[in-house]
């Protein structure tokens, strides 16, 4: 997938988005990706001393999804209680937070 896709349809999530407080008691828009075996086109968790190495195309995937998630000017992170969640979270704007959004 590229980063056009992977901003689409991150892009569809967007009205989607539950406001939460994150651990530095910022108000984020939040959504769940899913888990990261879900999403990692190997379908493994790479951590450091794995022994599972991590593919070009598990790199790049990985790297697409930043850059799509930047471009709406969010960004991608994993979860306080399991760091095998994935989620797509971007600031809440003192406008939308004024408006209810």
């Amino acid at each position: 997938m590229n980063i056009q896709d992977m901003e689409r349809e991150l892009k569809r999530f967007i009205p989607n988005m539950e406001v939460i407080e994150n651990m530095d008691a910022e108000k984020v828009m939040s959504y769940y990706l899913g888990s990261y075996m879900l999403l990692d086109p190997c379908g493994k968790y790479h951590h450091f001393i794995s022994p599972n190495d991590v593919t070009e195309e598990c790199e790049k995937y990985w790297e697409n999804l930043e850059k799509a998630a930047e471009r709406l000017g969010g960004y991608i992170t994993s979860g306080e209680g399991d760091p095998t969640d994935i989620f797509f979270e971007m600031l809440v704007k003192e406008k939308e937070e004024e408006d209810g959004n």
